[in-house]
């Protein structure tokens, strides 16, 4: 992993995060999770991990996407890559993330799910 100090969102869809000193395009559909990891945030794609000097709330205060939800107070999930999920999982490519039981009524309203 490689140390990052910010993202720049350019629209909905792009972050730009900081890798060594330059910034990569991650493109928001490609984002699997987000979790916590001390001060830091490792952001999942399929193929990397991307580290980034915020913390959840900031990271949703500064980059407020639709797609990405808060489901635990150490994840955030892209609603587009949920492969299955239960009372207190989520399955995201071999991934399982717990469902927090502060996060779970908002998740099951943002899903739609009955």
């Amino acid at each position: 992993l490689f140390r990052s100090i910010y993202s720049v969102i350019m629209n909905s869809s792009v972050l730009f995060i900081r890798k060594n000193d330059r910034h990569q395009r991650i493109r928001v559909q490609d984002i699997m999770y987000i979790s916590a990891a001390g001060s830091y945030l490792i952001i999942k794609t399929a193929n990397e991990e991307l580290s980034l000097a915020q913390n959840l709330s900031q990271f949703i205060r500064k980059n407020p996407i639709p797609s990405l939800l808060r489901v635990h107070r150490s994840f955030i999930v892209n609603l587009e890559c949920i492969d299955s999920f239960d009372h207190n999982f989520i399955y995201i490519h071999n991934h399982q993330i717990p469902l927090g039981d502060s996060y779970r009524e908002k998740f099951m309203s943002e899903i739609n799910c009955a």
